[in-house]
């Protein structure tokens, strides 16, 4: 069911005419919002410890209260700038200014002002009132054609006709950021980058006797946050047992442009759509190549964002979002109320000249009892985003009444000479997708792409990201790269060719299994299976002899639970309980899964058969499944400690020769024992691009070649692709890289 709006600011629609300017009271924030970047620089700070040189007053008909004080609570930590008399209140009819020295802004990079306010001050007169209340308000004047500019309101930087000139009749009790703390004051001052500025704080009383104990303010400061990219498509494979890493360095020397509808007056968030989207509209009479995508995030209660959306490029389909042309999921790293920055320069997505296209965004977290959402406005003038419900888009504003646009914004990239310079990467480990990640190296050199790493965990998943370095400054994380070293600890019995093809369940009380021989002695380790979708209910993994009448599934030797909190779409590795370890004698012996309501949908392979059985009930006889193999495999050991378990590898030495290549290029590979080979080469996305086949081939050396065609016989195009050898029990996979 659609929501209305979920959460909304409210502002005062009372003007006041002061000083021949129309001014729009402006309203606390009802959310804190978070100013913190990695990638943010401090351009200036002024936090009154230093005497605040060239900062000075200007006093009116009555004494000018502003001064350098001692405050127990100031952020600075000891000093601050304050408006109060001796008896720590304010004095009637005020018109206090406090003006800032001129300050140089950086020449480049989101610039954007702020400062730490506390203060209290109350006016009987109503807002409502044409009196003149008590009130204060921030500027801003440029130095330009060789003079001072007007004072503009901050609220109204650019002093635009249609901009909006705030006062503020409130503060905040406790020490606050300005910009995160009132609607309609973000601070932002970009298109001033390179000029000198100055800026003035104005409190302003009536005739009223003073109520309340005036404002102070401290650690005035201009942020420049500038573009960090990361590093892309970083990419681990095993070699022998050590783990090589490769990865795309990010541009050097370019800054970012957003384009977007949204004007950032966000009043609400949404998050039950299927999903969101914003038309892209190219400026150019060129065709611009889309790099990134941003969206922002808000969660109440200043909780951290949960969950990891999926973001989406689309092109047009008479006016809405039509064909899906680029996706990313899994975003993380997502900090509350901050612009989020997804690389996708990798899909080479290009916007026609004047043309548009549809950045979006799904899989967006509720957020549980602290609502959690897309932001959006409701003042912002170009109608241009839309939402998806039951598989078709409509208009944000007819979605949700009121709303205009959502926090969505296409990038592209610009050159700057004074943007930062990539200096090396960084590059991280750890055990867990969710961290701690641990540096193992600093790289000093920007163009090394590649590290190896020579002591991986071996019988592990290990997982590894990469960060850029521009000088001292960092950026977030690459694409989180997975390895699985459990292999090169155990042997992977194998009976699907890896690829699902359709959705598997047996149903509740039901059973299925899957047989696996081997070598006699083994040792079962980990039951590997496939994950199509995750259920609710955990997974009963059972483990059977292969002692049933005509070898069927005899004896239960193990049963064990895999809680679904330990399981992912994909593959998983759920490890047999250490304390029992089974050795099977004959090496003949079944592993399966015992299915509840709820259960995990599991991946089946169509394209093979023979090895998977199937048994209705406790009673049900096990017959055979012939729709396919059931995803799931084993992975196993001997227990003679002092037996060469490399030698049990039936593929080695897989490589590709020329990589990079233009026309075409050999795979190699060593068969340890007579059997059958197949190559598949997949793209970026994960799509099946290529298979190349074999019939049986003797022990020994053997090529194959890759024409650089797909499937049809048409020409990849230059990029980055995965192979994939499988052979009989055993699966590796290397990249290779296509040029023009």
């Amino acid at each position: 069911m659609k929501k209305t709006i979920l959460f909304t600011l409210i502002l005062f629609a009372v003007t006041l005419l002061l000083a021949d300017t129309i001014n729009q009271i402006g309203s606390r924030r009802a959310f804190p919002g978070s100013n913190a970047s990695k990638t943010e620089q401090i351009a200036y700070r002024e936090n009154f410890e230093d005497g605040a040189p060239g900062w000075y007053f200007s006093p009116d008909t009555d004494a000018n209260l502003w001064h350098i004080a001692t405050v127990a609570d100031a952020p600075s930590p000891t000093q601050a700038m304050i408006n109060q008399n001796a008896q720590q209140t304010y004095n009637p009819n005020m018109n206090n200014f406090l003006y800032s020295p001129p300050i140089q802004l950086p020449l480049s990079g989101a610039i954007r002002a702020d400062f730490m306010m506390k203060g209290d001050f109350t006016d009987l007169d109503p807002p409502t009132s044409s009196t003149v209340i008590d009130y204060w308000y921030w500027d801003i004047s440029i130095f330009t054609g060789g003079s001072w500019s007007a004072w503009y309101r901050m609220s109204n930087p650019y002093g635009s006709p249609s901009g909006i000139n705030y006062i503020f009749i409130d503060a905040p009790d406790s020490w606050s950021s300005v910009t995160a703390s009132y609607n309609g004051l973000d601070g932002i001052i970009s298109d001033y980058a390179g000029y000198s500025v100055r800026f003035r704080i104005c409190f302003k009383s009536d005739g009223d006797a003073p109520i309340g104990t005036g404002i102070m303010i401290d650690d005035f400061t201009i942020y420049n946050d500038v573009f960090l990219p990361p590093p892309t498509n970083l990419f681990a494979e095993t070699v022998g047992q050590t783990v090589e890493l490769s990865w795309q360095a990010p541009p050097s020397g370019y800054s970012i442009e957003s384009i977007t509808s949204t004007n950032s007056a966000w009043t609400s968030f949404v998050s039950d759509a299927e999903g969101y989207a914003m038309k892209i509209q190219n400026p150019f009479t060129y065709p611009l190549q889309l790099q990134g995508i941003q969206f922002m995030l808000y969660r109440q209660n200043s909780d951290p964002i949960i969950g990891a959306p999926t973001v989406h490029v689309y092109n047009d389909d008479a006016g809405l979002p039509g064909v899906e042309v680029a996706t990313v999921s899994t975003v993380t790293n997502i900090n509350n109320m901050q612009w989020k920055l997804v690389d996708i320069s990798s899909h080479n997505i290009m916007i026609p000249a004047s043309g548009h296209v549809f950045v979006g965004i799904s899989n967006i977290a509720d957020g549980g009892t602290s609502g959690q959402g897309l932001l959006c406005d409701s003042t912002s003038v170009s109608l241009d985003s839309y939402a998806l419900f039951q598989g078709n888009w409509e208009p944000l504003n007819t979605a949700y009444a009121g709303l205009h646009n959502a926090a969505l914004a296409g990038v592209y990239w610009v050159d700057d000479p004074f943007a930062p310079v990539l200096t090396g990467f960084k590059v991280y480990h750890a055990l867990n997708q969710a961290g701690p990640f641990n540096l193992l190296e600093t790289i000093t050199l920007p163009g090394t792409v590649e590290y190896v790493h020579a002591s991986p965990t071996i019988g592990q998943v290990n997982y590894y990201a990469v960060s850029a370095l521009f000088d001292i400054y960092e950026s977030e994380f690459s694409n989180i790269a997975a390895i699985d070293l459990i292999n090169l600890l155990y042997t992977e019995l194998i009976n699907d060719d890896g690829q699902s093809n359709q959705n598997y369940n047996i149903g509740a009380a039901n059973s299925w299994a899957v047989k696996f021989t081997t070598q006699p002695n083994a040792q079962i380790h980990y039951a590997k299976v496939f994950v199509n979708q995750v259920g609710n209910s955990a997974m009963i993994v059972r483990v059977f002899d292969a002692n049933g009448p005509g070898g069927l599934p005899g004896t239960q030797l193990l049963q064990f639970t895999a809680p679904v909190t330990l399981l992912s779409q994909g593959w998983n590795n759920v490890p047999l309980p250490a304390a029992n370890i089974i050795t099977d004698p004959d090496g003949v012996f079944y592993i399966g899964v015992y299915e509840y309501a709820s259960a995990c949908v599991f991946g089946l392979d169509t394209n093979s058969s023979g090895n998977t059985w199937t048994k209705i009930g406790s009673a049900g006889a096990w017959t055979p499944l012939t729709e396919g193999n059931v995803m799931l495999r084993a992975l196993v050991s001997w227990g003679n400690s002092n037996e060469d378990l490399t030698e049990l590898t039936p593929v080695a030495n897989l490589k590709s020769y020329p990589n990079p290549f233009s026309q075409t290029t050999d795979f190699s590979f060593d068969l340890r024992k007579t059997g059958s080979a197949q190559i598949k080469i997949y793209n970026l996305k994960g799509q099946l691009v290529r298979s190349i086949t074999t019939g049986t081939l003797a022990q020994g050396n053997h090529i194959l070649t890759w024409d650089g065609n797909d499937d049809s016989g048409s020409k990849t195009t230059p990029g980055i692709y995965f192979y994939r050898l499988q052979t009989d029990g055993t699966a590796l996979t290397r990249k290779v890289v296509r040029i023009r």
